[in-house]
C-alpha cells in the first residue's frame, strides 16, 4: 500500500500538549504556529517538560480574534491555554514591537514577552517562576544542514523547535515498539509521546529512516537526520507522570552511536499545505 498521512499535529507552545489538525499549513519556518510560543526562566533560558513535566499538561487551543475555537487547521493567531486547577487564559498576539533575547539550546533568539499576567498564570501552572514569550516576526534562528536532507539549508530559519521544521513518524514504527512493550508486560504507548507533526500510515516499521526526498500531497520534503530521543518520551501526555518507558525499550534496539533515534527530522522545500489522507510519493 502507498504511505499516506494518518494524522497531523501542531505544538504551538514548546513542550505543551499538541493540537490535532486536518490540514497542516507550512510557512518558511515550518508548520504555521508550531513552537512559536516558549516558556522561559528569569534569565531567558528555555523551560521544557524535560525538567518541568507539568508543562506537558498545559493544553493550547487555536482561536480567532473573537476568541472562538478554530482547531481544524493551524492558524498563526491567539491561543487559549488550559491547565489543571486554573481558569482558562487567552494569549493574544503582541501589539508591541519590543523584544528581548531568549536562549533556545545554543541559539539566542528575538522574542516578545507576554507580560506579568501571563507570567503569573504560567508560574502557577508549573509551580515555578517563569515567563511566556512569542517568537518575534523578524527572528532568524538558522536551520542546520542536518535537518534538510538533500534540500538547501542556507538562509532558512526555524522557530522554537529543537531544530527541525518538521518531524515525521510512521505509525508502524510505534506499533513495532508497542509489540515489544506488550511482550514484556508493559503498556501501549501513543504516538503523541513522540510529538510528530506528520504521522503516517501504510509504512513498514522505520521505513521513514530510509527516505531522502519525498512528496506529501503538494509538498516536497527533504528527510534529514533521525530524531534523537530523551526523557520527554517518558512523560505521560495525559497525566504528566514520568516513568522509564518507552526510552528504556527503545535503547535496546534503536541506539545509533549512543543516542536513541526514533522518527525523522524533515524540512519542506517551500510553503504549502499537507492534508490528512495525502499520499506520500517516494
Amino acid at each position: 500500500m502507498t504511505p499516506r498521512v494518518a494524522a497531523l499535529f501542531v505544538h504551538p507552545l514548546k513542550s505543551a500538549a499538541a493540537i490535532a489538525v486536518n490540514a497542516l499549513a507550512l510557512d518558511d519556518r515550518g508548520a504555521v504556529a508550531d513552537r512559536r510560543w516558549l516558556v522561559i526562566d528569569d534569565d531567558g533560558m528555555q523551560i521544557t517538560a524535560r525538567e518541568t513535566p507539568a508543562l506537558a499538561l498545559v493544553r493550547p487551543t487555536f482561536c480567532d480574534v473573537g476568541g472562538h475555537e478554530v482547531n481544524t487547521r493551524n492558524v498563526d493567531g491567539p491561543l487559549w491555554l488550559d491547565a489543571p486547577g486554573l481558569s482558562r487564559l487567552r494569549l493574544a498576539i503582541p501589539t508591541t514591537s519590543a523584544t528581548r533575547i531568549v536562549q533556545v539550546w545554543k541559539d539566542r533568539v528575538d522574542a516578545q514577552d507576554m507580560g506579568d499576567e501571563v507570567a503569573g498564570w504560567m508560574s502557577d501552572a508549573l509551580s515555578r517562576p517563569c515567563r511566556v514569550v512569542r517568537l518575534a516576526d523578524q527572528a532568524h534562528r538558522p536551520l542546520a544542514a542536518k535537518y534538510a536532507g538533500p534540500l538547501p539549508h542556507v538562509g532558512r530559519r526555524v522557530a522554537f523547535s529543537d531544530g527541525a521544521p518538521l518531524l515525521i513518524l510512521g505509525q508502524a514504527s510505534v506499533d513495532a515498539l508497542n509489540a515489544r512493550l506488550v511482550e514484556q508486560g508493559g503498556d501501549v504507548m501513543s504516538a503523541s509521546r513522540f510529538r510528530p507533526n506528520v504521522l503516517l500510515a501504510n509504512t513498514t516499521a522505520h521505513e521513514e529512516d530510509t527516505w531522502s526526498r519525498i512528496r506529501i500531497g503538494e509538498v516536497v520534503l527533504g528527510v534529514g537526520s533521525p530524531c534523537e530521543r530523551c526523557v520527554m518520551t517518558t512523560i505521560d501526555p495525559i497525566t504528566g507522570e514520568q516513568g522509564v518507558e518507552p526510552l528504556r525499550m527503545l535503547s535496546t534496539y534503536r541506539r545509533q552511536n549512543g543516542p536513541v533515534m526514533f522518527g525523522m527530522n524533515a524540512t519542506h522545500e517551500q510553503p504549502g499545505t499537507i492534508h490528512v489522507g495525502d499520499f506520500v510519493s517516494l
